[in-house]
């Protein structure tokens, strides 16, 4: 990400093989990266050819208390809004300065510029300001957790090989990484842990301007994944059907899933599964066969998808089964 505040090393060390969950080279998205190295749309909508989306730089607090806007930000926001293309805005980090300082500027900016649901936002980390791997990572989490509660959407991690491999990025594998490698051939990037797969490589950053490849064969997947999670359905009344004999309890994940629980008229476990994307219910199903239960059943759910279902047998004992899918397997 090169501008005229700040430039990046392209530093190229060796690092990990790709993850082989990426779409076919030549269905995946073609994009860059501007700033006001670039200038405003006219000056680079030529040298970017046909592309799809672009990440924008809006803001940049350095040292000291001086806050950078890019003066061009607006300028790349609208057109790619106009255009149709897909936009990410992305701050500059400086670990050094205070993070929720450098989130409310960035914040500020984009909600002036105009932020809707499609786009994505993204940490451009590739300094350190003099801190050691511990300090710069802390900052890191703490700036990426506060982008996505404030604007309700996964940001994305930028940052390059040698920067990562150096512990500058503990704590961050569980965010979408935008890796600057070009050493590889584009769409084949190296993957530095804590990753194990990649979003978005950057592959070339010589020339007029920086060219990325992002792991999507569609503008739509790639805004499903980085903008506003669309919202659980909301609740709803009917009936479930079922010959549940006793007292039903139930349990619900943040994706809307829903898994209700009883004893039919054979003293089986019985569970009804209601999927939050497809907004469905299931069938009535016995996940522990035909052993028998007595009493009313209980459940738990936390994270996205965990689970876990208990009972008590004739014996007295209390089973226990496991899901780790939001209710579609038991074990």
């Amino acid at each position: 990400m090169r501008d005229t505040v700040t430039a990046m090393a392209d530093t190229q060390p060796a690092g990990q093989q790709p993850a082989a969950d990426s779409v076919p080279i030549s269905k995946m998205l073609r994009g860059a990266d501007v700033s006001s190295a670039q200038g405003a749309p006219a000056t680079w909508r030529s040298a970017a050819g046909s592309i799809s989306w672009a990440g924008v730089k809006l803001t940049e607090l350095q040292p000291g208390g001086v806050r950078y806007v890019n003066p061009d930000a607006a300028a790349d926001w609208h057109y790619l809004g106009s255009a149709k293309l897909g936009r990410i805005a992305y701050l500059f980090a400086h670990p050094s300065v205070d993070p929720q300082d450098s989130v409310d500027f960035f914040v500020a900016e984009l909600r002036g510029l105009g932020l809707l649901e499609t786009d994505g936002i993204m940490l451009d980390l590739e300094q350190t300001d003099g801190l050691g791997p511990g300090a710069v990572s802390t900052w890191a989490v703490r700036v990426m957790t506060s982008l996505e509660k404030t604007l309700h959407r996964t940001p994305i991690l930028y940052t390059y090989l040698d920067f990562a491999s150096s512990g500058n990025t503990v704590g961050l594998g569980k965010y979408p990484l935008w890796i600057s490698d070009p050493s590889s051939p584009a769409g084949m990037p190296k993957v530095p842990p804590p990753w194990t797969s990649w979003a978005i490589h950057q592959y070339a950053t010589s020339g007029e301007i920086d060219r990325d490849l992002a792991n999507f064969a569609t503008v739509k997947a790639m805004q499903e994944a980085f903008g506003v999670a669309p919202a659980p359905p909301g609740p709803k009344t009917g009936n479930l059907g079922g010959a549940i004999t006793g007292g039903v309890t139930a349990v619900r994940w943040d994706d809307g899933s829903m898994v209700v629980a009883g004893v039919d008229g054979l003293g089986h476990v019985a569970v009804r599964r209601f999927d939050g994307a497809t907004a469905q219910w299931g069938v009535w199903w016995n996940p522990m066969g035909t052993t028998k239960a007595v009493g009313q059943p209980g459940l738990v759910a936390w994270e996205k998808g965990n689970g876990q279902l208990f009972f008590a047998v004739e014996s007295g004992a209390v089973m226990e089964m496991a899901t780790e899918d939001a209710g579609k397997t038991w074990h």
